[in-house]
C-alpha cells in the first residue's frame, strides 16, 4: 500500500523517454495519467491500509491492573478532568474510592502526583467485581467517550443494579441514551459551567447579582424540566424541534412574568396554562 504510488520524478523520466524515442506520446500520456491517479489515491490507500491492519492484525491482551481487594463505597470510571474533581472532593472528605481509567498514559500521569487510580476497562464485569462493585454504594460514570460510557453503563445496570449511578453526559442525546437504561442522576458536562459564565455575563452588563442568579436558577430549572419532560419524544426529531421552539417561547414568557411581578404589574398568563414553581 505504501510503495504503490508513483512520484513526480516519473514525469521527468517519461519526458526523457519520449525525447529519445523510447516511448510514444500516447504511451507517455497514459503513464502520466496512471501515475497521477496513483498519487491522488494514496491518501485513500493509506486509510484502507490502516483499517485493514487494525482489523486483521493479532490483538494483544491489555495488561489491565487488578485493584486491591478493598470495600470502597465509591467507584469512579474515567479519571480525567471530570472524574478527578469528584475524586478530589471525596479525598478531601476522607471518603475512600476506587478509580478506573482505560488510558494507560493518563493513569501513569495521575500516579506521578500520588493519586490511586488503576488501568482498566470499566465496562468489563470482571474488573468491576475486582474493584468491589458488588459491595460499593455509588458509581460515578465520568468517561468522556460516549460509546465507552454507554458500554460501561450497560454493564453496571445489568450486573450491579444496586449501585446508584451518577453519570456524566456529553450532551442531551447522550443523556437520553443513559435515561434509556434507567439512569436519571445525570449531569451534562458543560451545562453548569455555561450557566456560571452566563451569570457573570449578565452581571458584566450591569445586572445586580441577585437578579442574575435568579435568572440562571430559572433557566436551569426550566432546562432540566424540559430534559425529562421531552424524554419520551427524543427519537422524534420533528417533534423535538417543535418542543424546543415552544420551550423557548415559554421561557421568554416566564421572564416577562418575573419582570412584571418585580415591578408590581399584572403578570401575563402562563404559556399553555402552565407555570413552574421555580425558586
Amino acid at each position: 500500500m505504501s510503495i504503490a504510488q508513483g512520484g513526480e520524478f516519473a514525469f521527468v523520466i517519461f519526458g526523457a523517454a519520449v525525447t529519445t524515442g523510447v516511448m510514444t506520446t500516447s504511451q507517455d500520456e497514459l503513464l502520466v495519467l496512471v501515475v497521477s491517479l496513483s498519487m491522488a489515491l494514496s491518501p485513500l490507500a493509506s486509510i484502507v491500509n490502516d483499517r485493514a491492519t487494525r482489523m486483521f492484525a493479532p490483538r494483544k491482551a491489555a495488561n489491565y491492573e487488578t485493584p486491591p481487594d478493598e470495600e470502597n463505597p465509591v467507584i469512579i470510571a474515567g479519571f480525567g478532568r471530570f472524574g478527578q474533581i469528584a475524586g478530589r472532593v471525596l479525598a478531601a472528605r476522607k471518603i475512600h474510592f476506587t478509580a478506573l481509567d482505560i488510558s494507560a498514559e493518563q493513569v501513569d500521569f495521575i500516579k506521578r502526583f500520588g493519586n490511586k487510580v488503576y488501568y482498566g476497562d470499566a465496562s468489563r464485569v470482571d474488573l468491576l467485581r475486582a474493584a468491589g462493585a458488588d459491595k460499593a454504594k455509588v458509581f460515578v460514570l465520568a468517561i468522556d467517550d460516549v460509546e465507552s460510557s454507554m458500554r460501561t453503563a450497560e454493564a453496571v445496570t445489568k450486573h450491579f443494579p444496586h449501585l446508584k449511578i451518577f453519570a456524566r453526559a456529553r450532551n442531551r442525546k447522550h443523556a437520553y441514551r443513559l435515561m434509556d437504561l434507567g439512569i436519571t442522576l445525570i449531569q451534562r458536562e458543560t451545562f453548569l459551567s455555561a450557566l456560571d459564565l452566563a451569570r457573570d455575563m449578565l452581571m458584566g452588563l450591569g445586572m445586580p447579582r441577585a437578579e442574575a442568579e435568579r435568572t440562571m436558577r430559572t433557566f436551569r430549572d426550566h432546562d432540566e424540566h424540559r430534559l425529562f419532560e421531552h424524554y419520551t419524544h427524543h427519537n422524534d426529531q420533528e417533534k423535538m424541534q417543535d418542543l424546543a421552539k415552544a420551550s423557548g417561547k415559554e421561557l421568554e414568557e416566564m421572564f416577562e412574568r418575573d419582570a412584571a411581578e418585580a415591578k408590581g404589574e399584572t403578570a401575563p398568563p402562563a404559556a399553555h396554562g402552565r407555570h413552574f414553581p421555580f425558586g
